[in-house]
């Protein structure tokens, strides 16, 4: 019983001490710029809490440890919420780089109906997705005009080699090739559902990961990228 009371008295003095910082620092009192409207109902406020605690102390009686011990843990855990939310925008964002760390491509659906992607630890836009249901890891890739499947992502998504014709001339970082033109039937980001996607087929051993181009992306209704994270408006 004792010490509820002890814990009862330090919540308390934990609200007290900032209601009563929370008003010399937001208004300063001074007789020229005192406003009772907006001073009247603090100083009531801290009127009845002055009350309670007294009372607390008279009927109660707590011991001066139990009060000193609550304050600081009341007052402590009050500090913490405060800077937790002076700074809840850099834990946000620390919180979407440990995401992108421990779980690179996984796309998470927003209450407004985006798709979030954060960046993986080297940096880039990884994607998991399904194409003909056949789970694909794509790489965010704005600089190719279509999505790119390597040869080995292409026969997984059920495309045999004889309707693979390579017969379409592209630049890449290795010089020119050929690769072979085809069309999705599906491709699927989270909630994100994309039919009939224009798509080349890369020679074997061309890429190392299929990319997720322009043509997907032009499907979209929007997408935009802010620091760490690719949104996605289907």
């Amino acid at each position: 019983m004792r010490g509820f009371r002890g814990v009862s008295l330090g919540l308390l003095v934990a609200a007290m001490l900032c209601a009563i910082g929370y008003y010399f620092i937001s208004e300063p009192p001074s007789p020229e710029t005192i406003n009772l409207d907006q001073t009247g109902p603090r100083l009531v406020a801290l009127s009845v809490l002055a009350f309670v605690f007294v009372a607390s102390l008279v009927f109660g009686q707590p011991s001066v440890r139990e009060i000193v011990r609550s304050t600081l843990f009341w007052g402590g855990l009050l500090a913490v919420l405060v800077v937790g939310y002076t700074f809840r925008h850099d834990l946000v964002q620390g919180g979407y780089r440990v995401l992108g760390a421990i779980a690179p491509g996984l796309a998470v659906s927003q209450d407004d109906g985006t798709i979030l992607i954060v960046k993986d630890a080297t940096g880039h836009f990884a994607l998991e997705a399904r194409i003909n249901g056949s789970k694909t890891r794509l790489m965010l890739d704005t600089g190719a005009s279509a999505v790119v499947l390597t040869y080995e992502d292409a026969r997984r998504a059920g495309f045999s080699d004889s309707e693979l014709a390579f017969s379409i001339p592209v630049q890449t970082a290795n010089g020119r090739s050929l690769v072979a033109p085809v069309r999705l039937d599906s491709i699927a980001i989270s909630d994100l559902r994309l039919s009939g996607v224009r798509a080349f087929v890369a020679r074997q051993g061309l890429l190392d990961t299929s990319l997720f181009g322009m043509s997907a992306l032009d499907r979209l209704s929007g997408w935009r990228i802010e620091g760490d994270r690719l949104i996605m408006t289907p």
